[in-house]
């Protein structure tokens, strides 16, 4: 399969999940953005540079990667060992998602990775789930614990 492929595949499980697809494109192709209430889920697809040192396999073939991700909250300003702490013995349990830092931005993230190749409507519908449900929950947990912010909409 090719990018325009995956790219209809991804839309045609928006459609399927009662979505519109042209409102949930982001700025650039291949770029997605979904919300469960006040949750954001942005889908991202993109070819990966066969040059990564982070890839596990080698191929001659393009190499796609999808991808959902949800930021969750800021980083707390105390007790920051403590959270990493937390999220690491969260991160055991939890199902096709894991957490992300992003030191730059501040903030906590959750995600699903995985190559392109073999991707389903089942997968990706349950890539936005579980990176929603995740994303709420964990900031539920989390919340009065370590006076997190939520990142709201458009930040």
């Amino acid at each position: 399969m090719d990018f325009n492929t995956y790219s209809e595949l991804i839309e045609s499980t928006f459609a399927f999940l009662g979505l519109n697809p042209l409102e949930t494109r982001g700025a650039e192709s291949g770029q997605w953005v979904i919300y469960n209430g006040d949750t954001e889920i942005y889908i991202d697809l993109w070819e990966q540079s066969k040059e990564s040192a982070w890839l596990y396999f080698e191929t001659d073939e393009p190499i796609y990667v999808f991808q959902s991700i949800s930021p969750v909250c800021y980083l707390p300003d105390s007790n920051l060992e403590s959270f990493y702490e937390e999220l690491l013995h969260n991160n055991l349990n939890m199902l096709y998602t894991s957490y992300t830092i992003n030191k730059e931005q501040n903030m906590l993230a959750v995600k699903y990775r995985r190559p392109a190749k073999g991707l389903t409507k089942e997968e990706i519908i349950e890539a936005v789930e579980s990176v929603g449900y995740y994303s709420e929950s964990t900031f539920k947990a989390l919340g009065d614990r370590y006076k997190i912010e939520k990142i709201k909409q458009d930040e």
